[in-house]
């Protein structure tokens, strides 16, 4: 590793590490995978040899000694959502910043604790939540604080499900009570609700309530969960998610004269391309016989993934904690925010769909 280069460690041998690794060797700013640890050596030096971007890491056979190795300065925790506190907690102890998969705990005291732990530490904390370092979320944003483009914001739709089979329904952790609770939920809702909150401003709902109509797996977590989110000004918000139906990801700001739309805001379908649309306030014409709204498409060009986009910026408040300045707190406190209102969705659904007040 280059005297410049950040040492990420990753904890566990994840299907969905494959593909941050690949991110972390993408990015441009010396971030190099040195370390994976496993439940065993040979599963983790398996892996190495299997995953793209993992050449010449180090095989660890425990999450420990890739905390102790010297040459590690972050980690990676893609573990089941019941781990991360722990491994939050002792990777802050190690002086170790965390990118940690979402949601990011079953609990709103884990979260609590997680955060103290990383800002005693002075180590950084961030989600996962990639979508949020596409470029496309910056040229969003601008639309949605122009006026002219859509308006007073009135409504946030947005909605993330899949089909999962017989056998991810049985053997997903995702769907299993004691490693990922919360479902597609946290797995799928998380997306919905911080893209919310991000159209938002980042204002925080006055309350939440889950739609009737809600499911759950055979093992007590969710299945399908809908909801909707009342916020000040007489702005709205519903989104639904599941492991239940054809693929869709979708998200939708409405305003008082305009319509910004987005079929994939989640993952785009090209990693060098990301669309969405904005559409005017025209309704009907030629005596309510057509549609007249017109539908712009706009495109922005990524010369490398959203996820690498993602590690770039991880690794930029890293350098600047290197330099004498402070973790960012900003993103822990959107990981704070956004795991609160998934929890007070899922504390509706679980009560009859009553009314969760938040302050």
């Amino acid at each position: 590793m280059g005297d410049e280069s950040i040492g990420i460690g990753i904890l566990g041998t994840a299907a969905i590490a494959r593909k941050n690794i690949r991110a972390i060797k993408l990015a441009r700013n010396g971030l190099e995978v040195v370390a994976v640890g496993s439940r065993s050596k040979e599963k983790a030096a398996s892996y190495i040899k299997e995953v793209e971007g993992a050449d010449g890491a180090l095989a660890y056979g425990s999450y420990e000694e890739v905390l102790d190795e010297p040459s590690v300065q972050a980690v990676y925790i893609p573990l089941p959502t019941s781990m991360h506190l722990e491994w939050v907690q002792k990777a802050a102890a190690k002086g170790k910043h965390v990118l940690l998969e979402k949601p990011i705990a079953m609990s709103n005291e884990e979260t609590e604790l997680m955060v103290k732990a990383c800002s005693e530490a002075g180590v950084q904390l961030m989600d996962g939540t990639m979508w949020m370092h596409n470029p496309r979320a910056l040229h969003m944003r601008s639309v949605l604080d122009d006026a002219r483009a859509v308006g007073r914001l009135r409504t946030v739709t947005s909605s993330f499900a899949f089909s999962g089979s017989e056998e991810f329904l049985k053997g997903d952790i995702r769907t299993a009570k004691d490693l990922d609770g919360l479902g597609c939920l946290g797995d799928m809702g998380w997306y919905c609700i911080r893209a919310i909150l991000w159209a938002y401003g980042w204002d925080f709902p006055h309350t939440v309530q889950a739609s009737p109509g809600c499911s759950f797996t055979a093992s007590d977590v969710p299945l399908h969960i809908s909801a909707t989110l009342l916020f000040d000004g007489d702005r709205t918000a519903f989104f639904e998610c599941g492991f239940d139906r054809a693929p869709v990801q979708y998200l939708e700001v409405a305003g008082t004269s305009g319509v910004l739309r987005v079929e994939d805001f989640v993952i785009p379908r090209s990693e060098k391309t990301a669309q969405f649309q904005v559409r005017d306030g025209a309704f009907l014409a030629d005596r309510a016989t057509r549609v007249s709204q017109a539908a712009e498409e706009r495109t922005v060009y990524l010369d490398r993934p959203q996820e690498t986009l993602m590690w770039e910026t991880f690794g930029k408040c890293i350098r600047a904690i290197k330099a004498g300045t402070s973790p960012e707190e900003w993103w822990p406190k959107l990981a704070a925010i956004t795991n609160r209102v998934v929890l007070a969705v899922e504390e509706s659904a679980r009560n009859e769909c009553r009314p969760v007040k938040l302050v």
